[in-house]
């Protein structure tokens, strides 16, 4: 299985496509539109990015933060040599489970992106591990 990437929430975790289309537009030239709602907290997402940039359809679920996602954050945090994102990561109850068709996966990081700056919260990549937040994966995005 291809890991997910895991973002931190720090708000309620609702599931609100128009709300975080309006954010991917302004901030990032981006397009979200819900595809199909299989539950309350699990959505697949068409993701439309800028500049022609081949779009993709993304599933996407949310459930409560457990120890395992805290023990993957303060491990990335570690490796990385600090940074405090970890800190942050501790104060969410929340974490959004973004799925990926590949191991670079531009859409899936993309919407991770966007759900990011909207929860306001940390997004982990189990692979590494590593923790980053917007800025990085705006980078990452190149």
């Amino acid at each position: 299985m291809t890991p997910r990437y895991l973002v931190f929430s720090s708000s309620a975790a609702r599931l609100d496509v128009a709300h975080w289309d309006v954010q991917a537009q302004r901030f990032f030239a981006t397009r979200l539109d819900l595809v199909g709602q299989a539950g309350p907290g699990e959505a697949r997402i068409f993701v439309t990015p800028p500049r022609g940039e081949p779009g993709g359809e993304r599933a996407l679920s949310t459930r409560p933060r457990d120890g395992a996602d805290l023990a993957l954050a303060e491990e990335a945090e570690v490796r990385a040599g600090g940074g405090g994102l970890v800190l942050l990561a501790r104060r969410c109850h929340a974490v959004w489970l973004v799925a990926r068709d590949a191991e670079d996966d531009r859409i899936a990081l993309r919407l991770a992106m966007i759900l990011a700056s909207v929860v306001l919260g940390p997004i982990l990549d189990a692979r590494g591990p590593e923790l980053f937040g917007v800025k990085t994966a705006r980078a990452k995005l190149g």
